[in-house]
């Protein structure tokens, strides 16, 4: 007769598996940095590889540093002390910002990005950098998953109903989609659509949803097969 597996049981494997993880999402960036060090040993390599070598090393650091920081932020979700610095923003230059942050790494993978959001959008009181975090957690998500496949959407709308207003941030793609029973999955801390396949922690998506929430809202998602996906922030609204 079999035995059930204890509680402490099932904790070790979860924490074997998420350290499996991030030890894959550190070694690619480590790797990196340490055949650029080795490279960069023989007094013989001209100036241009060189700067070849140092632009790749300094792009490895930044890809640590910024998954580091998603690690501990997720770690503060999940205790509840993800801390916000509130403040009464409008939302038309927050889309913009964003979208200005990524103009260079879409013309990379042949997307646009185009920002829908007019001035008679209600104004939001909420922490602009965590905004813009979880913007760019969503854009960078759809990039990765509609390459070539046309305009990346950013668009805000309000909603106005008996229980408050909110305002809806939208990002917006005309990539692949995801299947109905995978949308749950993808909200779970250390799952992503690529971590089947040993790519990636998958930090991005509960961030965001952790950031809405912090905010008093909540993340949305709508999608379906080969229809795109729409990935986005319900928040509160200041009237």
């Amino acid at each position: 007769m079999g035995r059930l597996a204890s509680p402490a049981t099932d904790a070790w494997r979860q924490l074997d598996g998420f350290l499996a993880i991030v030890s894959h999402d550190l070694r690619s960036p480590l790797s990196a940095i340490s055949v650029g060090i080795d490279a960069m040993a023989d007094p013989a390599m001209d100036q241009a590889t060189r700067d070849r070598y140092l632009s790749a090393m300094r792009r490895a650091v930044g890809r640590t540093e910024r998954f580091l920081a998603d690690l501990a932020d997720v770690g503060r979700i999940a205790s509840g002390s993800l801390e916000i610095e509130p403040a009464r923003i409008a939302i038309a230059p927050l889309l913009e910002r964003a979208a200005s942050q990524h103009e260079a790494e879409a013309h990379e993978t042949g997307t646009w990005i185009v920002v829908e959001a007019d001035g008679g959008i209600h104004p939001l009181k909420a922490d602009p950098d965590r905004l813009l975090q979880a913007l760019d957690k969503l854009i960078s998500n759809a990039m990765r998953h509609a390459r070539g496949s046309g305009a990346i959407t950013l668009r805000a709308e309000n909603r106005d109903g008996p229980e408050g207003d909110t305002v809806r941030l939208w990002v917006i793609d005309h990539g692949p989609g995801v299947a109905g029973a995978e949308i749950e999955r993808i909200l779970h801390r250390f799952w992503s659509g690529a971590r089947e396949r040993g790519k990636s922690a998958g930090l991005g998506l509960p961030l965001v949803s952790g950031i809405a929430a912090a905010h008093g809202g909540a993340m949305l998602v709508e999608s379906s097969p080969g229809g795109g996906a729409s990935f986005g922030l319900e928040l509160p609204a200041v009237r």
